[in-house]
């Protein structure tokens, strides 16, 4: 496949928020993330993993503070990045970058949020989109009994149906084991493991 170059080198990079910052200027979802960031922590076996990895240095994520899978799934890939030895994590708004938004598509969505992998030499070694199949799986199942059975015509119980909707797909992010997070960590180790091997 194809990769689209993109504008991005040190300068512009140097330009988004450190996770700190992204996560400090949140507002009222910032509880949120922070939640799923200490109950996302990677195991020691992924730790392992990622503090292995020598070929990643910067790590590109595109969000916005509004989605719920920015809210689940960018403090896991935080994780994945402070593992990483000398790897650097920096946040742009999909909004405001849009040239990057652009660029990584999710099969012609704006999907978020987009994780983006490069090395030293600003050379792409792969990106991880939105979250782990197993979750989308699992949310399409759970939207098959909520969102889905609302009444179209009904305001009031279509935003019930989201709300339920919601707490149902974060109640599965906060199961015990968090396997819908060790799937996204698992997906992501396979694209650095492919990435070390086109080497």
């Amino acid at each position: 496949m194809a990769q689209q170059k993109v504008a991005l080198d040190a300068a512009r990079f140097t330009t988004g928020l450190p996770w700190k910052d992204y996560m400090a200027q949140m507002g009222d979802t910032k509880a949120r993330t922070e939640e799923n960031y200490q109950k996302s922590a990677l195991t020691d076996e992924e730790r392992k993993f990622f503090g292995g990895v020598k070929n990643v240095k910067y790590v590109m994520m595109l969000a916005e503070n509004w989605c719920g899978d920015v809210h689940r799934n960018s403090p896991l890939i935080a994780h994945v990045a402070e593992a990483i030895p000398g790897c650097e994590l920096r946040v742009f708004f999909r909004d405001k970058e849009t040239d990057l938004r652009d660029a990584y598509l999710n099969n012609g969505y704006q999907s978020i949020p987009v994780a983006v992998f490069f090395d030293k030499d600003w050379n792409e070694l792969g990106r991880w989109i939105e979250r782990a199949h197993a979750a989308t799986t699992k949310a399409a199942q759970i939207r098959s009994k909520t969102i889905d059975v609302a009444p179209k015509d009904d305001k009031a119980k279509q935003d019930a149906a989201m709300n339920e909707f919601r707490n149902l797909v974060n109640a599965e992010y906060h199961a015990p084991g968090g396997a819908l997070w060790r799937a996204a960590a698992n997906e992501v180790k396979l694209l650095i493991e492919a990435a070390g091997s086109r080497k």
